[in-house]
């Protein structure tokens, strides 16, 4: 009994020892089995990831390339060089910029008139792609080109009144000839040293102009002279006639009725009456000082002594006088070539005078 007891304790531990051993094994196979499907979903999320990889990359690899290609057909090559926003021509190359192509222009402008000038267009410069296709010009010819087109101002020399420009000429000479014309058509005749200023502020400036407003020498030369046509009203005055008028104003007796379509050849006129004229006003007041010398004579004096010895019919020359000079410098103003004033500038005794002594008889 105690035998069989013995026994049956030990097949019932043998059999916790096989239970627990079984436990342990199917622990462990567990543990392998999940290790082996983790590994197995790790093995799949890689190989899964790495053809992710692979398709962005691949991607990435197409579109790089197509823009590549795309740039190559679209890059900017050449330049559209525009004028007031329209295309003159292209030319291939990118290393020109606007003050080149303004500079290199105004150049040629300037060679061609033989003075400054300011182009007036708008010149620009865009950026463009040029293919076998594309219509290209060379450098020079489309300078030629801008050349030719475009708009400019030249450099002129202008006379100015008080501000205001009268007369426009292509070079300062021209300029300065035209108020050399003034002067001596206003200088007294014979007069060599005339002193001249104007009543104006007047200044020879030099600005950019259109071609069409520069003037030829002998217009700018009349212009000046004559003046500002324009008219007014004269009053008659004792003595006048239609006829007097008219020559007063440099007008012909014709010119003076078509301005005073009332009156006739044959009409009277009275002192008042009002007429209308054309009087010509200068653009410049040319103010000619001229300084002269004149010897006037120092009258001598005469001193008369009384001889009561005499007969009243006695008369002798003592001591005989003479006349002095003195030299008289005056500046004679004339405006616009008309006398308007003069003043003594100094008082010079040449020679003094001697007084001349007189007897007379009074018996």
């Amino acid at each position: 009994m105690g035998n069989y007891m013995t026994r049956s304790n030990r097949n019932r531990s043998d059999n916790r020892r096989r239970s627990s051993s079984t436990t342990i094994r199917s622990e462990v196979n567990s543990e392998r089995n999940m290790s082996r499907r983790q590994k197995s979903r790790k093995r799949k999320q890689m190989r899964y990831d790495k053809r992710q990889r692979t398709l962005i990359i691949g991607g990435l690899i197409v579109v790089l390339i197509l823009a590549g290609v795309i740039g190559f057909a679209t890059r900017r090559n050449g330049s559209d060089i525009l004028v007031n926003d329209q295309s003159v021509g292209v030319i291939k190359t990118r290393n020109i910029t606007k003050e080149d192509i303004t500079n290199s222009v105004t150049a040629m402008l300037a060679e061609q008139v033989g003075t400054n000038v300011q182009i007036m267009d708008e010149i620009e410069i865009k950026g463009v792609h040029v293919s076998k296709k594309t219509n290209v010009m060379t450098t020079e010819s489309l300078l030629a080109k801008l050349r030719d087109s475009v708009a400019y101002n030249i450099e002129a020399y202008a006379i100015a009144v008080d501000g205001n420009v009268v007369a426009t000429l292509k070079n300062e000479q021209e300029a300065k000839e035209v108020l050399e014309y003034l002067n001596e058509l206003y200088t007294p005749e014979g007069v060599e040293d005339a002193k001249i200023t104007y009543k104006e502020d007047v200044q020879i400036v030099s600005q950019f102009t259109n071609m069409d407003g520069i003037m030829t020498l002998e217009d700018a030369k009349n212009k000046i002279a004559l003046g500002e046509s324009s008219t007014k009203v004269h009053t008659v005055a004792t003595g006048q006639t239609l006829s007097t008028i008219a020559s007063l104003y440099d007008m012909s007796l014709n010119e003076l009725l078509e301005l005073n379509p009332n009156l006739s050849t044959t009409s009277s006129i009275y002192v008042g009456q009002e007429i209308t004229v054309k009087s010509n006003d200068p653009f410049i007041t040319v103010q000619a000082t001229v300084t002269v010398t004149e010897k006037e004579t120092a009258e001598k004096e005469i001193e008369y002594q009384y001889d009561n010895t005499k007969s009243s019919s006695y008369k002798k020359i003592i001591q005989q006088g003479t006349n002095g000079v003195t030299e008289i410098k005056k500046e004679q103003l004339y405006i616009n070539g008309i006398f308007d004033s003069e003043k003594i500038v100094s008082s010079n005794v040449v020679t003094q005078p001697v007084k001349e002594i007189v007897c007379i008889g009074t018996n």
